[in-house]
């Protein structure tokens, strides 16, 4: 034979070296990373841990994104060239540094960890004691929320509510698939739900106008201070430990200012719930709200308010729309009125990050009393210069935030009238969105920290 010589072939073998009929063909996964990279991504909230993470929205996963995927593709593609969602997972997860948004107080770190290791065989006596101690924690702050509302409701002279930020309500709203593939705008709710009463309060505004920060949270709570009737001596206040918004010197500014001002409040307390498990009444608030927007699409920011107004039917959620022109400057009036020190007035270190008690007395205006375990008895902390005995702290008119409204990221102002252009959004809001401003300096990142991300010592926002 030809390629033989003396019984020994001498040509090349071929064996082994033809195309798999089940290998994914390039132009296949080719489109697939077209299709992960056609979603926004955003940088974290603190960008800190990994620099180089990426953030998909919180409405995205693995799953909805292959379902995407397929709806894109079926006519573009032929059958044999549509992938498995195997495949599609495992260059999601091999070619991307890509993670979906869990808001921090909708996962607890250490639980998972402790789950974790638990399942592996590798917890060590030190976890398991920390775990303990958390559950511990945990169970305690619960027991003193408790003990606070049926304290309320014996005693008329005491307010006690929870606060919380709701996760972040997006416009457009809508069903449409087009809509995944686009940034959108964010509007924020700030609920607060009286323990005892029952009567809850939403406070809304959009990015147009303010951010979602101390600032804004601060406002909130200073309004509904303000608006409480005049036989409440006794405010104590409970939300998550987030020190970005709530564990921080600028709403201890807040509650310092309206404890010192407003007449009738002599005491407001201000306490903090475990990490990771801050669930709390405002809970209910935004599960009614989260189903009662599945009724109706959403286009602009105001339409929230008509969703919320739908979410209770008896005694409906008070509803108090928010502008820049609204927004206290809590950070400006601490520099000019309080001095937040490290220690307190024996030399103690204060750290704000183990805070779980700050109490606030119009009859001690010069300090704020504070607790690192609920257990504890009270330590105090000098917030102004030393002056006069009986001198009270200077009470001045609290400066504005903002002079206008905010911008938003030129690209997604360009994904925003994009949609308009293409009819998902309705020509009667057009004009909303192309009054935008918009500033290609302005970054999109996450309105509030993923759980994967470090948390932040205010001292140092």
């Amino acid at each position: 034979m030809e390629n033989q010589c003396s019984g020994v072939f001498v040509g090349t073998d071929k064996r082994g070296r033809h195309t798999p009929h089940n290998k994914t063909s390039d132009a296949a996964l080719k489109a697939v990373r077209s299709h992960i990279e056609s979603f926004p991504v955003v940088d974290g909230h603190y960008t800190r841990k990994d620099s180089n993470r990426k953030y998909l929205g919180a409405e995205l996963n693995i799953s909805r994104m292959y379902q995407l995927y397929q709806e894109k593709n079926k006519d573009n593609l032929p059958d044999n060239q549509i992938v498995s969602q195997t495949i599609y997972r495992k260059i999601f997860n091999e070619e991307y540094n890509f993670s979906f948004h869990i808001p921090k107080k909708d996962q607890c770190n250490i639980c998972v960890n402790y789950q974790k290791a638990t399942s592996s065989g590798t917890l060590t006596p030190e976890e398991k004691h920390n775990y303990d101690k958390h559950i511990a924690k945990k169970i305690r702050a619960r027991q003193e929320k408790k003990t606070d509302k049926d304290h309320a409701k014996e005693n008329l002279n005491t307010m006690v509510a929870t606060f919380d930020l709701q996760a972040v309500l997006q416009i457009p709203c809508s069903l449409v698939s087009q809509i995944f593939y686009m940034r959108k705008l964010n509007s924020y709710n700030l609920s607060i739900y009286n323990l005892a009463s029952k009567h809850a309060t939403c406070y809304l505004w959009s990015e147009v106008d303010a951010k979602r920060g101390s600032c804004e949270i601060g406002t909130c709570l200073y309004l509904q201070l303000m608006s409480l009737q005049r036989n409440i001596k006794h405010v104590i206040l409970y939300s998550d430990a987030c020190a970005g918004q709530n564990r921080n010197q600028f709403i201890a500014t807040c509650l310092m200012h309206a404890v010192t001002t407003l007449p009738n409040i002599e005491t407001i307390d201000h306490k903090f719930l475990e990490s990771g498990h801050t669930q709390m009444e405002c809970d209910s608030m935004h599960s009614a709200i989260e189903f009662a927007k599945k009724k109706t699409e959403i286009y602009v920011p105001q339409q929230w308010s008509t969703v919320i107004r739908m979410a209770r039917r008896n005694d409906p959620y008070l509803i108090v729309p928010l502008t820049f022109e609204d927004i206290y400057d809590f950070k400006g009036l601490q520099k000019q009125i309080f001095r937040y020190r490290k220690e307190d007035i024996n030399g103690k270190k204060f750290k704000w990050l183990k805070m779980r008690w700050l109490r606030f007395e119009k009859k001690d205006p010069d300090h704020i009393s504070f607790k690192h375990k609920f257990d504890d008895s009270f330590r105090k902390m000098r917030v102004t210069e030393k002056t006069r005995k009986g001198r009270p702290v200077n009470v001045m008119e609290i400066p504005k935030r903002y002079t206008a409204k905010q911008t938003v990221s030129a690209a997604k102002k360009k994904d925003l009238l994009n949609l308009c252009k293409t009819g998902v959004i309705p020509s009667e809001y057009h004009s909303f969105y192309k009054g935008l401003q918009s500033d290609s300096k302005t970054p999109d990142i996450l309105p509030d920290p993923d759980f994967e991300e470090d948390e932040i010592d205010s001292e140092k926002e």
